[in-house]
């Protein structure tokens, strides 16, 4: 029986200690300083029929004045009318979905739970068709250029090559490490592919249908997030040793490194404001100024929420969406002074 006791003791011991960390936590979270460079406005809140209780946003997409959201918890896309900051729709069948693109008439989201891509028409939101996205697919973009959807599959460490017209895959490219998020560049066609185990950025040839180049990415480990500056040629690799690394596209060169927060996903470029902004699941997230190519300034580790690890910006209004859980927070930048 004292054995019992004693154990009994240490474990409300170890459950009181844990709660007061919480707690704890959650009173830093509530007493940090108001963000500078950012400001709140709107918090979009999940569809109220998506009952079950852990909520989970993966990546999320602005096209014209719709904002995406893959609920990877729910298997579905939520589509967002971002004057109202309302869900106005629902693209169900998607199993553990995760990123959202847009080509023509329609849209593209991957779907890791049956390791398809399902294809949905922008104006109906119906889902028309699934077509096999790879093993675990999970970022998707457009590659304007080339009029091809690329689907980054996660565990396949392949990439999918999709043509947007037939619907139907064209080719399968392989990577040679865990597929993280991806860009296109507008210019050439060629796809910029963050692989997260291996600690490389490579680079696509969707002709060629093969990787081409790869470039180490310095100080930075375990890369997730990439955003694209097309007009300086610069990318933005988001790391999980809490850097961002900036290199040139072309060459591979890396020019900069900076600190960002920790539990880093997802990044963005806002090409206007020329800000990049690092999405940290922490509950901050890292604003970074560009002054010219290759010269930056941290602004600021903006307070946001806890759990906000992946974001978007919309180029027309420069409003900053920060998923967190099943919510979303709206922010406007602040210009610096």
């Amino acid at each position: 029986m004292r054995v019992i006791r004693f154990l009994l003791k240490g474990l409300g011991v170890i459950v009181g200690l844990i709660i007061l960390a919480i707690v704890g936590f959650y009173v830093y979270l509530s007493t940090r300083p108001a963000p500078k460079t950012i400001k709140a406005v709107a918090i979009i809140t999940p569809p109220p029929q998506s009952s079950f209780p852990l909520k989970f946003i993966d990546y999320m997409f602005v096209s014209g004045a719709k904002l995406y959201a893959g609920y990877t918890s729910q298997g579905f896309v939520a589509v967002i009318d971002t004057a109202t900051n309302q869900v106005v729709a629902e693209i169900g069948g998607l199993p553990r979905a995760h990123g959202i693109a847009t080509a023509g008439a329609n849209g593209f989201a991957t779907a890791s739970g049956d390791d398809t891509v399902g294809i949905f028409d922008l104006s109906s939101n119906r889902l028309l068709k699934k077509i096999p996205g790879g093993v675990d697919p999970d970022a998707i973009i457009y590659d304007d250029k080339l009029r091809l959807i690329y689907a980054a599959d996660h565990d396949g460490k392949t990439g999918t090559l999709i043509d947007p017209v037939t619907m139907s895959v064209t080719a399968t490219v392989p990577l040679g490490g865990v597929a993280e998020y991806a860009q296109a560049d507008p210019q050439s066609g060629l796809i910029y592919q963050n692989l997260q185990d291996i600690s490389e950025l490579v680079v696509v040839d969707p002709q060629k249908q093969m990787v081409t180049q790869r470039y180490k990415l310095g100080e930075g480990t375990g890369p997730s997030g990439l955003a694209f500056d097309a007009a300086n040629r610069r990318l933005f690799s988001t790391c999980d040793n809490k850097k961002l690394v900036v290199l040139n596209a072309d060459t591979g060169q890396v020019v900069a490194t900076l600190p960002i927060g920790s539990g880093v996903d997802g990044a963005a470029y806002d090409p206007d404001l020329r800000r990049v902004y690092a999405f940290n699941g922490f509950g901050t997230m890292t604003v970074i100024q560009q002054d010219s190519a290759d010269s930056y300034r941290v602004l600021e580790q903006a307070a946001t929420h806890f759990g906000g690890h992946s974001g978007a910006v919309d180029p027309a209004t420069h409003r900053i969406y920060v998923a967190y859980f099943g919510s979303i927070a709206a922010y406007d930048p602040v210009p610096s002074p």
